[in-house]
């Protein structure tokens, strides 16, 4: 029987769980494996709901999409809501906090490119080359510097079909001088092919703002009762050290205190 049927067939408890293949947050293989954030929060909700017979699916944010239109008993981790999404999804209390997009830099080269504290994406443009990924949004205010640039031929988009890997690739050989990506993946990124140490990451000034995914469940009467339920367990889970340690594994080693500081910040804000 095809998965679709299976899952519409679904009786209410039963719960398929999509995510999505982005590492850190879900490694699906390698010595990693199992290891991502996701992975940590689907683990924690299976222990957490026993009442449940909880799956996992692979699925790009299109079919996540497509499922939550049509009804069906899923849950997607680390959503960020916008617009097109809050039509056909309702969700949980941030799930995730992760530091906005950053620069990666060769290790030792901050200083002769001029970085110091917050880098100017904008500045950056102007001087050196920049690599990103074709087709992908790194936030509105990223976006919009690459967009409005008037330096955009040192912009080179690699058109490569893993969202770091090939970029980090072009950074080490020295084709860009930077390149944009979210901390969390360039430490998972590098320290897969062994040159975590080959690296540095700079903060940058028009992406400030911490980004909230959340868990996602279709806009049905299951989706509301399950957003309750698994609202209940990350409010009693995401202060311990089992789910920080998540995330804090995949944070370069300099920026942990002040993500630490964010992260209690967050907490005592809701």
């Amino acid at each position: 029987m095809c998965m679709s049927l299976q899952v519409e067939a679904q009786p209410r408890d039963e719960v398929v769980w999509m995510h999505a293949d982005f590492p850190p947050l879900r490694i699906i293989d390698g010595p990693y494996a199992g290891q991502g954030i996701s992975d940590m929060i689907h683990a924690l909700m299976s222990r957490e709901l026993p009442d449940f017979r909880h799956s996992v699916i692979t699925a790009n944010l299109s079919r996540t999409l497509n499922w939550m239109e049509s009804g069906r008993n899923v849950l997607a981790v680390g959503l960020i809501p916008n617009p097109q999404r809050d039509r056909v999804m309702q969700y949980s209390v941030p799930c995730v906090l992760v530091p906005p997009v950053c620069l990666v830099v060769r290790a030792g080269e901050q200083e002769s490119l001029g970085l110091g504290g917050h880098v100017s994406l904008r500045d950056f443009i102007a001087r050196k080359r920049l690599g990103v990924a074709t087709a992908r949004s790194y936030g509105p205010e990223l976006d919009s510097v690459l967009l409005s640039s008037p330096d955009l031929s040192r912009v080179v988009v690699n058109k490569g079909s893993t969202l770091f890997e090939s970029l980090l690739e072009m950074l080490l050989l020295g084709r860009v001088d930077g390149v944009l990506a979210y901390p969390f993946e360039a430490v998972y990124g590098a320290r897969m092919k062994g040159k975590e140490d080959m690296i540095s990451i700079a903060p940058l000034r028009e992406s400030m703002v911490l980004v909230q995914g959340r868990i996602a469940a279709p806009r049905t009467a299951w989706g509301t009762a399950m957003i309750g339920r698994v609202n209940e367990v990350l409010l009693r889970h995401r202060e311990s050290l089992e789910y920080r340690q998540a995330f804090e594994r995949w944070l370069p080693p300099g920026i942990i205190e002040d993500y630490r500081i964010m992260y209690d910040d967050f907490l005592m804000s809701r």
